[in-house]
C-alpha cells in the first residue's frame, strides 16, 4: 500500500488541506502544533473510520460537517475512500461515504467501507468489529509515545496484546474450543449411548409388527375382494333402479299428458259449443237485417255532403252579412245619441268653453238646427238597413230550412250504409264461426285418438310401482351390505397403513441406531486424536510461532537498537513475556532510569522490531511497504539524529512517512512538507 494524497475539509486546525505523499522516505516537518499529527490522524479515520471520542477532536471547532479523502494504491489497484463527519445533539458521529476501485464508485456506511477496506488490505475480518486494527498500530502507524507506554505497561496486557497482533491467539482459541468440543463429544457420546439402549428390542419389535402387517394384508385381501362383489351387485341394483325410476316417471308424464289431453278435449268441445250458439244467433240477425233493407240500396251520398257542405258556408257567409249591416245600426245609434247629447248642451249653454266668449241665441239655434238635420239623416238610415236585415234574415231562414233537409238525407244514407256495413260483417263472423267448429270438431277427434294412445300406454306400467318397491328394499340391504363391509375395510386399511408407518418408523429408527453405533466408534476415536494430539499440536505451534517471533522480535531489538545507540555498555534483550530487559554494564536498569534519547531509541526500536516481525508472519498483508512514524527522535542527540537515517536505509521500503519538527533529518530524507500554522488554521507551505 502507497498513500497517494489526501484531502481535509474542516479536520482539526485546517479549513481546507490536499497534501501529495511521493514515494520513498518523506518528512512532515513543522513546528509543534503546526497541523502534522492531524494528518496522520486523518489517515487513520480515513481507512478505519472513527474511534470512540476521535470524532469530537477530529471535526474543526464551530463546523457541522467536515471529511477526508485519501488517494492510496495497493496490488495494482487506485483506491479513494471518503468519510464525513457529522455533529448531531449527541455529539460527532460518521456519515456515509464512498470508496473508488479504479473507478468504480461503491457507496456504503462506516462498518461497509470499514470491510472492503480490511479485504484491499487483507487485514482479517475478524477486526470489523473492533475500533482499532492492531495490524495497521503494530505495523504502520503507533504515535511514539504509545510505543513507550507499551514498553512500561502491565505485561500481562502487553503479551496478551502481541499474541493477538502476531496471530497465535487463534491457537489458544482452539485449544480452548477443542475442549468444548471434546466435552461436547463425550455428551454427545453418552446420549447416543442412551438413543440405542434399546436396540434390540426395537428389532423383535418391527420383526412382530411385520408379521402382523401380513396377517392384516391377507385379511384385507379378502375384505376387498367381498367388497368389490357388493360394489358390483349395488351398482347393478342401481341401474335397475334407475330404469323402474324413469319407467315411473315416464307413467308420471304420461298421466299428467293424458289429463291434460281430456282438459283439452273439454275445452275444444266447450268451444265448439260456444260457436255452434254464436252461428245460429249470427243466422237470425242476418236475416232481421235482410228483412229491413229489403229494396233499399246503397246510395252514393258524396254530392249531398258537398252540397251540405256548400250551403253550410253560404249561411256562415250570410250570418257575417247580417252582423255587419247590425254594426251599422248600432253606429248609427251612437252618432244619434251624439247629436242629441250635443244638441242638450247647446241649449244648456253660456259661455264658449274655448274663447270663454257669450253664446248668443242665434248661435245656439243654428247649431240646433243642424243636429236636427242630422238625425233625420241618421234615421232615414237606419230605416234602410232594418229593411236589409230583414231581407237578410228570410234568406238565412230559407237556407237554414234547405240545410235541414240535406242534413237528414245525409244521416237516413249513413243509416242505411251501416246497416249493409253491420250485414257483410255478420256474414263474414258466420263464415268464420262455421271454420272454426269444423277445426274444432277435427282437433276434438284427435284428442279422443290421443287419449285412447294414452291409456294403451299406462296399461303398460300397471306393476311398475311393486317392482320399483322391490328394487328399493334390495338396493337398501346392498347398501348396508356394503356400509359394514365398508367399514370392515377401511378399518383393516387403517390398521395396514399405521402399521406399515410402525414398520417403517422402526425401520427408521433401526437405521438411525445402526448409524449411530457406528458413529460411537468414530466419535471415541475423534476424542482421543483430539484430547492426545490435536490440543498438543496446537499447543506446540502456538509455543513454535511465539519462539520465532520471540527470536526474530530479540534479534530485530538488539539490531536497531544498537544501531540508535552505539555504546557497549547499554544492551535491550526480550525475556519471555516480551518485556524489555535493559542491562547498563551488565547490570540490569530500570527503563525509567534511561536518558531520554535512550527510552525513544528503546521505544524506536521495539516499535520497528515489532513491525518486522508481524510482515514476517502474515506474509500477504498489503501495508507492507508502509511505515508511518510520529516523532520518532524526540530526545535524541545529534549523533542519534544521523542514525536514524542508517535505520530508514536498512528499512528499504517504499514509503516512509516521519513526523518531526527536528530540522536535520531533512538532510537525509528524499521529500519534506512543510506545515505552519496561521490564525488557527494549518497549511502546507513550499
Amino acid at each position: 500500500m502507497l498513500i497517494r494524497k489526501i484531502k481535509l475539509e474542516n479536520i482539526r486546525s485546517y479549513n481546507f488541506g490536499e497534501i501529495e505523499f511521493p514515494e520513498g522516505s518523506t518528512l512532515l516537518s513543522g513546528n509543534i502544533g503546526a497541523g502534522k499529527s492531524s494528518v496522520l490522524l486523518a489517515i487513520d479515520f480515513a481507512l478505519f473510520g472513527i474511534s470512540p471520542g476521535i470524532g469530537t477532536a477530529l471535526l474543526r471547532k464551530g463546523q457541522e460537517k467536515g471529511s477526508v479523502e485519501l488517494y492510496f494504491s495497493t496490488d495494482n489497484k487506485e483506491v479513494i475512500i471518503k468519510r464525513s463527519l457529522k455533529k448531531t445533539s449527541s455529539g460527532v458521529s460518521q456519515d456515509e461515504g464512498y470508496l473508488i476501485i479504479n473507478g468504480e464508485k461503491i457507496e456504503g456506511s462506516a462498518t461497509e467501507l470499514k470491510a472492503r477496506i480490511l479485504g484491499l488490505l487483507n487485514y482479517p475480518m475478524e477486526l470489523l468489529t473492533k475500533s482499532k486494527s492492531l495490524i495497521y498500530k503494530y505495523t504502520v502507524y503507533t504515535p511514539q509515545e504509545e510505543m513507550k507506554a507499551i514498553l512500561i505497561g502491565d505485561k500481562d496486557s502487553r503479551l496478551e496484546t502481541l499474541r493477538k497482533v502476531f496471530g497465535v491467539d487463534k491457537y489458544k482459541r482452539i485449544t480452548q474450543n477443542s475442549e468444548i468440543f471434546i466435552k461436547n463429544l463425550k455428551n454427545k457420546i453418552k446420549e447416543f449411548d442412551i438413543r440405542i439402549e434399546d436396540f434390540d428390542s426395537k428389532i423383535n419389535e418391527r420383526k412382530e409388527r411385520e408379521d402382523e402387517l401380513k396377517r392384516i394384508k391377507i385379511e384385507l385381501k379378502k375384505i376387498i375382494i367381498e367388497h368389490d362383489q357388493i360394489d358390483f351387485k349395488l351398482k347393478k341394483k342401481r341401474e335397475e333402479l334407475k330404469y323402474a325410476e324413469a319407467q315411473i316417471n315416464e307413467r308420471n308424464r304420461t298421466k299428467n299428458e293424458l289429463e291434460l289431453e281430456k282438459n283439452t278435449l273439454v275445452n275444444y268441445m266447450d268451444r265448439a259449443q260456444r260457436e255452434s250458439n254464436e252461428i245460429n244467433s249470427l243466422k237470425k240477425e242476418i236475416s232481421s237485417l235482410e228483412g229491413e233493407l229489403k229494396g233499399a240500396r246503397e246510395e252514393n251520398i258524396d254530392d249531398l255532403i258537398n252540397e251540405r257542405a256548400n250551403l253550410n258556408k253560404d249561411i256562415a257567409s250570410k250570418e257575417r252579412e247580417k252582423n255587419e249591416l247590425m254594426y251599422k245600426i248600432a253606429e248609427f245609434n251612437t252618432r244619434k245619441n251624439a247629436s242629441n247629447e250635443l244638441k242638450t248642451r247647446i241649449k244648456e249653454l253660456k259661455n264658449c268653453p274655448t274663447c270663454l266668449q257669450e253664446v248668443n241665441d242665434g248661435h245656439k239655434e243654428h247649431i240646433t238646427k243642424m243636429e236636427i238635420s242630422r238625425i233625420s239623416d241618421i234615421e232615414k238610415e237606419i230605416q234602410t238597413v232594418n229593411n236589409d236585415i230583414k231581407k237578410s234574415e228570410h234568406e238565412l231562414q230559407g237556407m237554414k230550412d234547405k240545410f235541414e233537409v240535406l242534413n237528414n238525407k245525409v244521416n237516413q244514407s249513413n243509416i242505411i250504409s251501416l246497416k249493409f256495413d253491420t250485414l257483410k260483417n255478420k256474414e263474414s263472423r258466420l263464415q268464420r264461426f262455421e271454420d272454426q267448429v269444423l277445426e274444432f270438431n277435427s282437433k276434438i277427434k284427435e284428442s279422443q285418438d290421443r287419449i285412447i294412445e294414452l291409456n294403451e300406454m299406462l296399461n303398460k306400467f300397471e306393476k311398475i310401482e311393486d317392482k320399483y318397491s322391490m328394487l328399493k328394499q334390495e338396493m337398501d340391504e346392498a347398501i348396508r351390505q356394503d356400509k359394514i363391509v365398508g367399514i370392515k375395510r377401511a378399518t383393516l386399511e387403517q390398521s395396514e397403513m399405521e402399521t406399515r408407518k410402525a414398520v417403517e418408523k422402526l425401520g427408521k429408527n433401526i437405521m438411525e441406531m445402526e448409524k449411530i453405533k457406528n458413529n460411537i466408534d468414530y466419535l471415541r476415536q475423534l476424542q482421543k486424536w483430539l484430547s492426545e494430539n490435536f490440543i498438543k499440536i496446537m499447543q506446540m505451534m502456538e509455543r513454535k510461532i511465539m519462539l520465532r517471533a520471540h527470536s526474530d522480535f530479540n534479534n530485530l531489538l538488539d539490531k536497531w537498537f544498537s544501531i540508535l545507540i552505539e555504546d557497549e555498555t547499554i544492551k535491550i534483550k526480550l525475556d519471555e513475556e516480551f518485556t524489555p530487559v535493559i542491562t547498563l554494564n551488565e547490570y540490569e536498569t530500570d527503563y525509567a532510569h534511561l536518558s531520554g534519547g535512550e527510552r525513544t531509541a528503546a521505544a524506536l526500536a521495539y516499535r520497528l522490531s515489532l513491525n518486522q516481525v508481524i510482515n514476517n508472519l502474515m506474509s500477504d498483508i498489503k501495508t507492507r511497504d508502509l511505515i508511518i512514524l510520529d516523532e520518532p527522535t524526540d530526545g535524541f542527540s545529534t549523533e542519534q539524529l544521523d542514525r536514524v537515517k542508517i535505520v530508514l536505509d536498512e528499512l528499504n521500503l517504499k514509503q516512509i512517512i516521519i513526523v518531526s519538527h527536528e530540522p536535520k533529518i531533512e538532510s537525509f530524507v528524499d521529500n519534506v512538507l512543510r506545515f505552519e500554522k496561521k490564525e488557527h488554521v494549518s497549511r502546507i507551505i513550499n
